[in-house]
């Protein structure tokens, strides 16, 4: 199976290296886009556009694969998914400490992409309405109720995703390499 990762705000996709590895011993493919500019000044929806385009460049066409966010990858992921017919190909989606309905810590930077992260913005606004896009789309939460980088915490406990796990990881960045968020990933992975 192919599998594409979304990194968060700030990152380059470094921090999937363990999952990643995880996921290729088991035989599936996996492609990490750094997606540029990371603090995403430009705005969510740019970010999207070149996931899309990364994703046209590197699958083939039509070809279904998993795809796993962190963080902001979460909502940059599901304006693809939604906005941009993602969930035509997708056939399963693994949000990891997503801010579905925003976080208070967008406030504190500046840019298009820190708005649209802010509870309550027009992009966030925008997906809540468009979620029946999903339907077909096998969806996974994981979250930890100890972040204090997503604010508040239960924002990345989005209730569309029927399996959510609560890891009680102490920190959000610890959260794409936690032991049980891993395995569970790779498992429901694995059974596609």
């Amino acid at each position: 199976m192919n599998v594409v990762l979304v990194h968060g705000i700030f990152d380059n996709g470094a921090i999937f290296k363990r999952l990643a590895a995880l996921l290729t011993a088991q035989g599936h493919r996996c492609w990490v886009p750094a997606l540029r500019p990371a603090d995403a000044r430009h705005g969510i929806e740019d970010l999207a556009s070149k996931l899309k385009g990364y994703v046209q460049a590197n699958l083939a066409p039509g070809e279904p694969f998993a795809l796993i966010g962190f963080s902001m990858g979460c909502i940059i992921s599901r304006q693809y998914l939604q906005m941009l017919d993602g969930a035509q190909r997708v056939c399963a989606f693994f949000a990891i400490s997503g801010p579905h309905q925003g976080t208070l810590t967008a406030y504190l930077y500046i840019g298009q992409g820190a708005r649209d992260l802010r509870p309550g913005s027009a992009l966030l606004a925008r997906l809540k309405a468009t979620e029946e896009r999903l339907s077909r789309v096998a969806l996974h939460v994981y979250w930890t109720s100890l972040d204090l980088t997503v604010v508040p915490a239960t924002s990345c406990n989005w209730a569309l995703a029927p399996q959510r796990l609560d890891s009680r990881t102490l920190l959000h960045r610890f959260m794409p390499t936690d032991r049980r968020v891993c395995a569970d990933i790779v498992r429901r992975i694995s059974a596609l």
